[in-house]
C-alpha cells in the first residue's frame, strides 16, 4: 500500500446517488410539472427548466469524475496520506497513533463488487464528520490497512502486501438471536418516527397536491362517524408499526459484539453491513435503558457514551452495545469487557416526600391541557380527561425509578423520561456535577442532581429532578472531595448563581 491508490470507480456512482437524493424533489417538479408552467413561451422556453437541470446534472458528473481522478491514498512512514481536491490540491497526513478506529460499512452499492466504505476516526473527529473517508475500496485493502495500523501501534513489523481476511476476530461477547431480533423489532416503537418522516416528505409537495380539496372531502368523511375515523387511524398506525418492524429488522440483523485486545468490534445490518470499533479507553459511561414495552418482560438495551469520534448512530452520538438483552444478564455478559464497571448494584430511591413533587407538575399540566381541549371541542373534548390518569401514572413511574448508588469510584443514577435509564459513571470521567435547590424543593428538603459525561463532541446528562437534599449533598461531596460538615447552603438554588460551583474535576 505504499503506492498511491484510487478509490473504486463505483465511488463516483455512490457520490452521484447521494447528491441526486438531495435534489430529487426538484428533479420531479421540473421534469413533470415545470413544462406546464411555461407553455406560453414556446417550445424552447417550456423546456428551459429541464435543460438547466440537465446542465447541472452533467456538471455534477464531470466534477465527480475529476474528483475521483485526483483522489489518492497511500500508507507511508506510519501515516495514512490522502491527496484530493477539485481545483485546489489538498494533502492530509494522519499518523497511525492518532487513528482511534476504522469503521467499515457495506451498502448495496458495495457488496456486489466486494467493497467497503472506511471511516477513519481520530480523537479529533466530531459530530457526524469522520477525520477521513474512503467511500469505496476493496475489502482486502481495508483489511491490510487495519492490520498495518494495529501492528504499528503494537510495534510489530507488517507486510502490507500479504493477503488478509476482513473478518472480526477476538472473543465473542454477544450475538443477537432470532427470537431477540423478532422481539426487538416488534417493540421498537418507531411507528411515530415513520409517520413523521412520511408527513415531512408529503408536505414537500404542498404546491402539487390539492390539500384544501382533500381536507374538504375529509370533513365529509368525518360526518360518517367516530368509528370510521378510529378505523382509519388504527389502519395508519398498523401500517406504520409494520414498517417500523421491517426497519428495525434490517438495521439490527446479525448484531454481534466481539472484544479484540483493548477494543470492542460491533457489526450489524442486513442490507448495509456496518462494522464499528470502540476503543475501551474512550468509554465515558454505560447506560442501561428499559422501555415501557420491554421492561415488564425483563428486557433492556445497553449503550455506551464514547468521547471523541464521529457519530456512530443516526439517532444520536450514543453507541448501542447490546440492542436487547435480559436485564439480569447484563453484568454477566459484560464482565469480561467492562471489568471496571459494577452493573448490578442496589439503589437508594427517592424519599416518600418527593412523590408529590413528581405527581403535582404533570397533573397540573394535564389539567390545563384537558380544560383547553374540552372548552374548544365540547363535548368531544371530554375525552381529554384520559390525560389525568396518564399523567399520574407517568409521575409515579418517575418517582419509583429515581435512585442512586455510589460504589467506590463509580456513581450510578437511575431516572425516567418515558424510558427508564440507568447511567454508570466513573468519577474521573464525569465532566461536571450540578446540584440545585428551588424554593419549592427547599420547603420539602429536596434537591436536584445532574451529572454530565462527554459524548461525541457534546455531553450526555443523567438527572434526578427530586431527591433528598442529604442524598444530593452526599453525591456532591463524593464528587468534589470536600471536607465533611457541609451545610445545605452549599447546594445553590436554581435561581441563584454560585461563582464557586464545581464544573469539573
Amino acid at each position: 500500500m505504499f503506492e498511491p491508490k484510487r478509490l473504486h470507480p463505483i465511488s463516483m456512482l455512490y457520490d452521484l446517488f447521494k447528491s441526486v437524493k438531495e435534489i430529487i424533489v426538484t428533479f420531479i417538479f421540473l421534469f413533470f410539472f415545470g413544462r406546464n408552467e411555461m407553455d406560453f413561451g414556446g417550445p424552447f422556453l417550456s423546456m428551459l427548466p429541464q435543460l438547466i437541470f440537465a446542465v447541472i446534472l452533467v456538471s455534477m458528473i464531470a466534477s465527480m469524475v475529476i474528483k475521483w481522478l485526483r483522489f489518492t491514498y497511500r500508507v507511508e512512514d506510519y501515516e495514512l496520506r490522502i491527496e484530493q481536491g477539485l481545483f485546489v490540491r489538498k494533502k492530509r497526513y494522519i499518523p497511525f497513533e492518532r487513528i482511534q478506529s476504522l469503521d467499515l460499512s457495506e451498502s448495496l452499492f458495495h457488496r456486489p463488487f466486494g467493497l467497503v466504505k472506511v471511516k477513519v476516526e481520530t480523537a479529533g473527529s466530531s459530530g457526524d464528520q469522520a477525520e477521513a473517508e474512503l467511500t469505496a475500496i476493496h475489502k482486502e485493502d481495508a483489511a491490510a490497512l487495519q492490520k498495518l495500523i494495529a501492528d504499528a501501534k503494537n510495534k510489530i513489523p507488517s507486510d502490507a502486501g500479504e493477503s488478509v481476511e476482513i473478518q472480526p476476530e477476538g472473543t465473542l461477547i454477544y450475538r443477537i438471536t432470532a427470537r431477540q431480533l423478532l422481539f426487538l423489532a416488534t417493540t421498537s416503537g418507531r411507528a411515530g418516527v415513520v409517520i413523521s418522516a412520511f408527513l415531512a416528505f408529503v408536505f414537500q409537495f404542498d404546491e402539487l397536491i390539492p390539500y384544501e380539496k382533500m381536507f374538504a372531502e375529509m370533513q365529509e368523511l368525518i360526518k360518517l362517524g367516530v368509528l370510521f375515523i378510529a378505523s382509519i387511524i388504527f389502519l395508519v398506525l398498523v401500517i406504520a408499526w409494520i414498517l417500523s418492524v421491517i426497519i428495525a429488522f434490517l438495521k439490527y440483523n446479525d448484531f454481534t459484539v466481539r472484544k479484540l485486545k483493548d477494543e470492542l468490534i460491533i457489526t450489524r445490518g442486513l442490507l448495509e453491513k456496518r462494522t464499528t470499533t470502540v476503543p475501551l479507553h474512550r468509554i465515558q459511561a454505560v447506560t442501561i435503558t428499559e422501555s415501557p414495552m420491554r421492561q415488564p418482560f425483563g428486557f433492556a438495551g445497553v449503550s455506551l457514551e464514547s468521547a471523541g469520534g464521529a457519530s456512530t448512530d443516526l439517532e444520536s452520538t450514543t453507541m448501542l452495545l447490546l440492542p436487547i438483552v435480559k436485564r439480569s444478564s447484563v453484568e454477566r455478559i459484560l464482565e469480561h469487557c467492562l471489568e471496571e464497571y459494577q452493573l448490578n448494584v442496589p439503589f437508594e430511591g427517592a424519599p416518600k416526600r418527593a412523590k408529590r413533587r413528581y405527581l403535582f407538575l404533570k397533573t397540573l399540566i394535564a389539567l390545563i391541557i384537558a380544560g383547553i381541549v374540552t372548552g374548544v371541542f365540547w363535548p368531544y373534548g371530554l375525552f381529554a380527561a384520559v390525560l389525568l390518569p396518564i399523567a399520574l401514572l407517568w409521575g409515579y413511574s418517575q418517582y419509583k425509578s429515581a435512585g442512586w448508588n455510589i460504589s467506590g469510584q463509580q456513581l450510578a443514577l437511575r431516572y425516567r423520561g418515558i424510558q427508564q435509564h440507568t447511567m454508570f459513571m466513573k468519577k474521573n470521567r464525569i465532566q461536571s456535577m450540578d446540584a440545585r435547590i428551588s424554593w419549592f424543593q427547599d420547603r420539602a428538603d429536596l434537591a436536584a442532581i445532574t451529572a454530565s459525561v462527554k459524548s461525541g463532541d457534546g455531553v450526555q446528562q443523567a438527572e434526578i429532578p427530586h431527591l433528598g437534599d442529604s442524598e444530593v449533598l452526599a453525591i456532591y461531596e463524593w464528587y468534589s472531595r470536600r471536607e465533611q460538615g457541609l451545610i445545605k447552603a452549599d447546594c445553590p438554588r436554581s435561581d441563584e448563581h454560585d461563582p464557586n460551583e464545581n464544573t469539573g474535576n
